[in-house]
């Protein structure tokens, strides 16, 4: 075969696996309602083409939302109208609510065509890994690193899914490349290209700032090293020495940054107001989001006690965005985001293997790449570093000079992960795994020491494949054996690693075909609506997520139960943790009291039991407590009960009878079986 030939089939090769990964990520798109965040990032995407409104959602990436609303604009859905009090104060959930669900338009394909976008994304992003590695260690670690993405459940997930993740990925992949390409060689062409990457990546996530060290890192390392920078002025070549090199490095990179500030202006319209409306307004005020106005407390518990959290004072983003926002240096909605990113990653609620924190654990991200990346790709990981540290010294030095940018990525990301008090998904470690599919391509080192490695590779990959060919349509709950798999998952982690709400349509099936006729009660986590989906059934311990009315507490008699793992796990409630004395004590008290005000007259005041009489507020809050601990005393009679089925790994599924559920509410504590302990940090 000739070698035009040759290079011809290899690159249809590699655009054929690229293009599966998009159909792979994208084919799944109507078997999945929506998942949290998609609303949002939807809502506030088609916000920005079509009102230049840039208040919504600014904190998720003005670029992975822009993408996916792009579809959505050509057809022309429908939007709700922009006034009103949503409008003004930038309620995206509300806005979004009536974009998704009454405007007539039509979901499956709306949710399709932004997911769409994102599952391109997915695909540049398999593409960029096979053309990093082979610039790394050649050809045959590239196959590898490309097979291992198209094929990951982890990029296939978050690949099909309209949301930031994917592009925030691609955007730390694609900077580091184009950087170290500019830190080579200096050209115009490639400062203009690194400067395009990273103002794609600040406009993709917020942890683009990461960045920065990495940038640092790469450049000093390129300082190291004696030889010349290539620099190109007015078609000539000029090979720059001593203090000529910092001059060309320094101003290459200041360039980059120009052109970066200049790609983020131009994605809010070169405007620096938020918007054109001169009475519209942040969801939060910015006194809120600098830190000025202390924030309120997480969720309390139902029994009164209080979440500890650290004090929360103004600290160096706070006065950088402040003093950046005096000087107009960058769009106002851009640095409202970054602040109020900032803000919100100081601490937040999250559940890891039966404790409950604000503030994180160290173990959290580690264990979760571990239990959620496929086994064999972990031993081509193994493989890979192996044969890097068993290859000869001088091709040993070339590598690592070549693997800088995937190091120092790997370093400062990681380093900051451990670090991050922010432990609700395992997607915030995407930005991870081009690195580490990199690194394992490099276990084609290992054949050219043994040929007889190229069989463990082979057989590797083809398990990997397996994998994910075995999850399908399910990726975002994949978990390794490990892990037990994604049916004992929900004991270690919930929320955005396993259950996003997006098995809405699974659950539908499910009840049609095992539960037609019977009571149906859900406990649902996530932004989807079961009604719209043509669940009809009594909600009850999800009033975080369930915006429709509704009787608080409902009346619980036998049926079928049906309650996301994340609500399960009781994250968003205000019962955490096991259930102990302090819960019962205020169960039992509010149960003597709606007892008590139960018969009062018609019209007369609701009062407390001693007589005083209550407001409204406090009434509802008190039935609203009521509710929580209701469900949390039903989950820990269900805690040691295996689920009788689950619904795509995220519900799980109860049949109880009437006697159950008035046990599981009314029975002694000592009458329940032994629950298992869990440690609460509150």
């Amino acid at each position: 075969m000739k070698p035009g030939a040759s290079r011809s089939l290899r690159l249809a090769a590699v655009g054929a696996l690229c293009l599966l990964h998009v159909w792979m990520a994208a084919s799944v798109s109507r078997q999945f309602s929506t998942t949290a965040d998609e609303i949002a990032h939807v809502t506030a995407g088609y916000a920005y083409w079509t009102q230049h409104d840039y208040r919504f959602q600014p904190e998720n990436g003005n670029l992975p939302q822009r993408l996916a609303a792009l579809p959505l604009v050509i057809r022309g859905e429908h939007f709700p109208e922009t006034q009103g009090a949503a409008w003004i104060s930038a309620d995206v959930w509300s806005v979004g609510r009536a974009f998704f669900y009454h405007e007539g338009n039509d979901l499956p394909a709306l949710l399709a065509a932004a997911r769409q976008m994102i599952a391109l994304l997915s695909g540049i992003l398999c593409l960029a890994i096979y053309v990093w590695t082979r610039g790394v260690f050649g050809r045959g670690a590239a196959w590898i690193a490309l097979t291992l993405a198209v094929f990951s459940p982890t990029l296939l997930a978050h690949g099909g899914l309209a949301t930031s993740d994917t592009a925030a990925a691609l955007g730390f992949a694609a900077t580091a490349l184009a950087w170290s390409r500019l830190m080579q060689r200096v050209t115009l062409g490639r400062i203009v290209v690194a400067g395009l990457m990273a103002g794609a990546l600040a406009l993709s996530k917020y942890s683009a700032a990461l960045f920065a060290p990495v940038a640092l890192i790469i450049a000093g390392i390129r300082l190291l090293r004696p030889t010349p920078v290539a620099f190109r002025w007015q078609g000539v070549f000029h090979r720059l020495t001593g203090v000529h090199r910092i001059l060309a490095l320094g101003g290459a990179a200041g360039g980059a940054l120009v052109v970066a500030s200049v790609t983020i202006w131009a994605a809010y319209g070169f405007r620096y107001s938020a918007s054109g409306d001169p009475n519209a307004r942040f969801i939060q005020s910015w006194d809120e989001v600098l830190l000025i106005t202390p924030p309120p407390p997480p969720l309390a518990a139902a029994d009164g006690r209080s979440v500890e959290v650290s004090v929360a004072r103004p600290g160096l983003v706070q006065h950088t965005v402040a003093w950046m926002r005096d000087h107009r240096i960058l769009p106002e909605a851009y640095l409202y985001g970054l602040a109020f990113v900032e803000k919100h990653a100081r601490g937040r609620l999250a559940y890891f293997a039966g404790e409950y924190r604000t503030e994180g654990w160290r173990e959290f991200f580690p264990t979760a790449f571990l239990l959620k990346t496929p086994l064999p790709a972990l031993g081509l990981g193994a493989l890979g570093v192996t044969g890097l540290i068993l290859a000869p010294r001088r091709r040993r030095s070339v590598w690592l000079l070549r693997l800088a940018p995937v190091l120092a990525l790997i370093a400062v990301y990681g380093a900051f992960s451990l670090q991050s008090r922010l432990n609700i998904g395992h997607r915030h470690l995407l930005p991870l795994y081009p690195a580490f599919f990199l690194l394992a391509g490099g276990a084609a080192l290992m054949i050219r020491r043994w040929r007889w490695i190229v069989v463990i590779i082979a057989l590797l990959l083809g398990w990997h494949i397996r994998e994910s060919l075995w999850i399908r349509p399910h990726y975002l709950a994949y978990f390794n054996p490990l892990a037990g798999g994604p049916k004992e998952a929900h004991r270690l982690f919930v929320d955005s690693s396993l259950d996003w709400g997006q098995d809405l349509p699974g659950l539908r099936t499910w009840l049609d075909t095992h539960a037609a006729g019977e009571r149906i009660f859900l406990s649902y986590f996530g932004s989807g609506d079961p009604v719209h989906e043509g669940i009809h059934a009594t909600r009850l311990g999800d009033g975080y997520f369930d915006w429709r009315s509704r009787v608080t507490p409902p009346a619980l008699t036998g049926g079928v139960y049906c309650i996301s793992a994340t609500m399960f796990r009781r994250v968003y409630t205000h019962v955490r943790g096991p259930w102990d004395e302090g819960y019962e004590t205020s169960y039992r008290q509010l149960q003597a009291w709606r007892r008590a005000t139960a018969n009062r007259a018609p019209g007369s005041a609701v009062t407390d039991i001693d007589g005083t009489p209550l407001s409204p507020e406090q009434v509802n809050a008190r039935l609203f407590n009521l509710e929580q601990l209701q469900f949390g005393r039903l989950c820990h009679f269900l805690n040691e009960r295996p689920p009788d089925d689950q619904v795509g790994y995220s519900i799980l599924l109860f049949r109880l009878t009437d006697n159950e559920v008035a046990f599981a509410l009314d029975a002694p504590l000592d009458a329940f079986p032994r629950a298992s302990r869990a440690t609460i940090s509150r």
